[in-house]
């Protein structure tokens, strides 16, 4: 692990100089593109300038680079798309497809993608395309990275809690609570967890509740699974973490930023967090003093139910006039050396195979226990929350209900009960009205 820390590291830097080189400025007599990105940061906006830069000079295409903060993306693009004014290129996130797909926000990539599909890798074909197609059936966007979760740990408070924790030979969730509750040293301001408790907290407790139902949402029927007796007593296992005091108090507010900051920051003894961290810890926390532990296994029956997901994708919109001219944008975006440098900078396993032997990514890089994950015959990928438009409720709802819950506003049956007749009904209302919806199930590589 150190030597190949080391050699990240290295990549890290050479990779932020690239990035942050000055634009090169070409002009040429082509078509301009817009496009928007939904995660703005200095990094990622010199990156795709410099990029945008080398693409009009290979093709005399400018293209215009917009951003609009995370926060307010959705509403931006929504008013975008309502005004019929959206970019022709612009990063998506998952959870977001619903409603773009029914309102023609974006449009199918099925026959841009074609013969090409055999370039990307297992993880793209079988699991993210597998399932757009079985929500929506199409391809509606090009990941611009692959990101699948890990446990990010202290291995110098492990060690002084007595604690064997070793990524090759994995844990379950017992062991996981197990590590959380040993962790926590309140006299040292050690807490156990970085827990999520703003917009998000379902996000890793449904993955938890799903490791119970097969990885699955709903039956084939459109039933809600997550609602049983047996995932209300795991809702409460997993909100324990904050209850039994080892999650810092105002972590009922955290979110990405604030679960990041206080684990690198010497807080919390555990992360649960993508890929993309990884890069912040190794710029910000001294070497040896952390690992990566795989997600832990499913108590029920042995499996690693553990998202792999791309953060954002491209995704071409319905507005665009050059719809051939913004798909060779996200080519150029997604070759070999754009991706690879691209994933080096925002911590994603890249999306084609032929740049998945970098050493960065091999078995003793600092990226093998996510690699292994994607590669263990062990590995499901759980379902998401519908096929319908539920932006509203992961902005609202689904946190704030869980919030009344650790405040003591409501028990924990009520809150997940509001949560699950919601999905509920409104995968009832889609089946309804797509009689045709097959209803998504885990995934796996097999």
């Amino acid at each position: 692990m150190r030597k190949g820390m080391s050699l990240f590291l290295a990549a890290v830097t050479m990779a932020a100089t690239v990035a942050g080189a000055s634009v090169c400025e070409v002009h040429a007599d082509g078509k301009e593109l817009r496009f928007l990105d939904v995660s703005p940061s200095e990094t990622r906006q010199k990156y795709y300038e410099e990029t945008f830069a080398k693409f009009e000079e290979e093709t005399g295409i400018s293209v215009s680079y917009e951003s609009v903060p995370w926060d307010d993306a959705a509403n931006k693009i929504t008013v975008l798309g309502a005004s019929g004014q959206l970019p022709d290129v612009m990063t998506v996130w998952s959870g977001w497809l619903g409603q773009y797909t029914s309102a023609g926000w974006v449009i199918p990539l099925d026959d841009y993608v074609g013969e090409t599909r055999g370039e990307y890798t297992d993880a793209v074909n079988k699991l993210l395309w597998r399932s757009e197609e079985d929500r929506y059936g199409h391809i509606y966007t090009v990941p611009d990275g692959l990101m699948v979760k890990g446990v990010y740990y202290r291995t110098d408070w492990a060690e002084e809690a007595g604690l064997n924790l070793d990524p090759t030979k994995g844990w379950d969730y017992d062991d996981y609570f197990d590590a959380v509750a040993k962790l926590t040293n309140k006299d040292e301001k050690h807490y156990g967890a970085s827990y999520r408790g703003a917009r998000g907290a379902l996000d890793p407790l449904l993955v938890y509740l799903q490791s119970f139902t097969d990885g699955n949402t709903y039956d084939q029927e459109g039933n809600i699974q997550i609602n049983s007796d047996e995932c209300l007593e795991a809702f409460k296992k997993w909100t324990d973490v904050y209850l039994n005091g080892y999650a810092p108090e105002d972590a009922i507010n955290w979110g990405f930023t604030e679960m990041v900051d206080n684990f690198t920051g010497g807080l919390t003894g555990t992360l649960i967090n993508d890929s993309e961290v990884l890069p912040t810890c190794a710029q910000n926390m001294e070497e040896g003093t952390w690992g990566v532990m795989p997600m832990p296994k499913s108590t029920k029956d042995g499996k690693i139910y553990n998202t792999i997901n791309a953060p954002y994708a491209y995704s071409i919109s319905g507005n665009s006039e050059n719809p051939d001219e913004a798909w060779k944008l996200i080519e150029f975006m997604t070759n070999a050396e754009n991706n690879i440098e691209y994933c080096k900078l925002t911590g994603e396993i890249p999306i084609k195979k032929d740049v998945e032997n970098d050493d960065t990514y091999g078995t003793d890089g600092p990226y093998a226990a996510f690699v292994e994950q994607m590669n263990d015959p062990d590995l499901a990928v759980p379902t998401t929350f519908g096929p319908f438009d539920y932006t509203d409720l992961h902005q609202g709802m689904f946190h704030e209900e869980i919030q009344k819950y650790l405040l003591g506003d409501e028990d924990a049956e009520t809150a997940l009960t509001t949560i699950t007749d919601e999905l509920q009904s409104r995968m009832k209302q889609f089946i309804e009205e797509n009689p045709d919806t097959k209803v998504e199930t885990a995934l796996t590589l097999k």
